[in-house]
Formats: structure tokens, C-alpha cells, sequence
């Protein structure tokens, strides 16, 4: 299958205009037209429907296009290595992560590597726990940042208990206790992460301990959307040491303050790479750094106010 034919149907999908996805691909737009046109004769089904002068997807081009957009991550990449290998360059690092490392821990990480070697080309890239599991043992990434889980055979994993502190507003009373536990937090609305999330599982075991229920009023899918709530005054939430660690310099959130939490309720992490594909000098140098950071972090303490 031509190439070029899914870099202009992948062009008409994210534009939805065949001048622009011709422009973007450096051809004439009759070409670009001719070429689609094949790409939907060769594969028997129409990929767009022009509604108000615009190409709006399928169904069945909406299914195809995760695809072909993975295909052409693959291409892109290869092409890079060619020309790093033609020009001497050290190589390439693929990363890809869950959201909370990628949001501030990483990308420092990232800097100062490149700091250090310069003319390394570094992906980092943001996916869900099982796409980045299936990208690691693809060799897509050479190293995952997830959720911690159970083993696998396809890869080689170091796992970290990261400490979890309560993020509470500012004129909550519990700001002016030294740490805060379910019984100060009585008639309080937490704002949680989804039910099945490893510390909203032990929040819930450490309220049921305390013989308290449990109020979340609010669910989210990032702890970065929880202390949005928590600075609007609407409850209290969960921040894991990497947040932590960075909340000071990278967060404007005046109003949220961050205490111990006890019981404690840790934020799993796990460092995963292939066991089947060896990892290049470049990224052994990179998965060193971080496992050094990443055990720094866990047992960072929190500066009393």
C-alpha cells in the first residue's frame, strides 16, 4: 500500500479540506484528490462525506485512522533513524507515559538528559496504561511509565511506592493540623480519581477502618483536575510525591495547601521496558536517571509550614 496514500488521508482527516491536506504534503491538490480517491478504490469503501462545503469522516474512517496514524508514527520514526545514522547524531529516545509523570517530572528529567547529550532526539508521549504496556513490548517505546500492575513476561519492570499527601483548601480547619487523617476531615467531599484507581481503592479501606463514610462528590481523571477543584474551595484530594514535589514552582493555586495524610496511602508507579529488546546505550543512560530520581521521590518529605 502506498504511503503517501495514507499521509494524504490522514492529512484530509485532521484538516478536513483536501487543499489544506495537499499543502501540508507539499503535492498539488489534483494530486491529492487523485490520490485519495485510489486509497477509497482499493480499499471498496467511502472515507469522507462533504457536509457544508467541508470532508467530514466515516465511520469507517474514523476506524482506520488509528491505525494508519500509528503506521505513520512507525514511518516517521524509521526516517528519523536514517537520517540520525547518516549524520552521526547519538540516537533516539522513545518514552511514553501516564499523565501525572509526563506533566512536570518528566519533562525536567528530559532536560537535563539533554543538557547532557544534546543531539539525542527524544519522544515523549502521553497514553493510557495498556497502550503504553502493548507500545513497550511492540518496541514502539523503549521505556513506560504506568500504572503498577501485575507482572508480565513481555516486560522488565522496577515498581515505586509513591507517598500520597491531602490537598486541602486553605480555610479548611485541618490546614493547621501537622497531618490529617479521616477523622479530621468529617462532613468533607473529596474529589477522587475513578473507583477502580489503587489509591481511591485504600482511601475508601482507610474511611471504612475509621468506621467514617465516605463523601466523593467530585471524580476525575487526573490529580492536576483535582487540585483545579481543590483551589475553588470544593473539597480536598490526594496529590502524589511527584505533584508534590513540583507543586510550589509549577502550580498557581493559592488557595490549596498540601499536608500528611495518614493512614498512609501510597500512588503506585511502575518503570517498564521489553525483555525481549535490549535497550540502546542512550536510553540505559536515560532509565538509570530516572530510576535514581524516581527513588529520591518516594520517600521525599513534605516542609512544614
Amino acid at each position: 500500500m502506498n504511503i503517501n496514500k495514507l499521509r494524504i488521508f490522514h492529512e484530509v482527516f485532521v484538516t478536513g479540506s483536501i487543499t489544506r491536506a495537499a499543502e501540508r504534503s507539499y503535492v498539488s491538490q489534483p494530486a491529492a484528490s487523485k490520490m485519495l480517491a485510489n486509497f477509497e478504490d482499493e480499499i471498496g469503501y467511502k472515507l469522507f462525506e462533504r457536509i457544508s462545503g467541508k470532508l467530514i469522516p466515516t465511520d469507517e474512517a474514523i476506524y482506520l485512522h488509528e491505525e494508519v496514524y500509528g503506521l505513520l508514527q512507525g514511518v516517521n520514526h524509521l526516517e528519523d533513524s536514517i537520517k540520525s545514522a547518516k549524520n552521526n547524531r547519538s540516537g533516539r529516545l522513545r518514552i511514553c507515559s501516564i499523565f501525572g509523570p509526563s506533566y512536570q517530572f518528566l519533562p525536567d528529567l528530559v532536560a537535563k538528559f539533554k543538557a547532557k547529550n544534546p543531539d539525542v532526539h527524544v519522544s515523549l508521549h502521553l497514553s493510557g496504561c495498556t497502550a503504553i504496556r502493548q507500545g513497550v513490548a511492540s518496541g514502539q517505546y523503549q521505556i513506560g511509565l504506568v500504572d503498577k500492575a501485575q507482572s508480565s513476561s513481555k516486560h522488565d519492570s522496577a515498581a515505586f511506592d509513591m507517598t500520597c499527601y491531602c490537598a486541602l483548601p486553605a480555610d479548611h480547619p485541618a490546614v493547621h493540623l501537622e497531618q490529617v487523617s479521616p477523622q479530621d476531615l468529617i462532613d468533607t467531599s473529596w474529589i477522587t480519581l475513578d473507583s477502580e484507581n489503587a489509591t481511591t481503592k485504600a482511601l475508601k479501606r482507610a474511611y471504612s477502618n475509621a468506621e467514617l463514610a465516605l463523601s466523593r462528590t467530585i471524580e476525575v481523571h487526573t490529580t492536576i483536575h483535582a487540585l483545579s477543584f481543590v483551589n475553588l474551595g470544593m473539597g480536598v484530594a490526594l496529590v502524589d510525591a511527584l505533584n508534590y514535589h513540583h507543586f510550589s514552582s509549577v502550580f498557581n493555586m493559592p488557595n490549596v495547601v498540601l499536608k500528611p495524610f495518614v493512614p498512609n496511602i501510597i500512588e503506585p508507579l511502575e518503570v517498564i521496558t521489553s525483555n525481549l529488546n535490549p535497550l540502546s546505550g542512550i536510553a540505559k543512560d536515560f532509565y538509570t536517571m530516572l530510576i535514581e530520581e524516581l527513588e529520591s521521590k518516594q520517600g521525599i518529605a513534605l516542609e512544614q509550614s
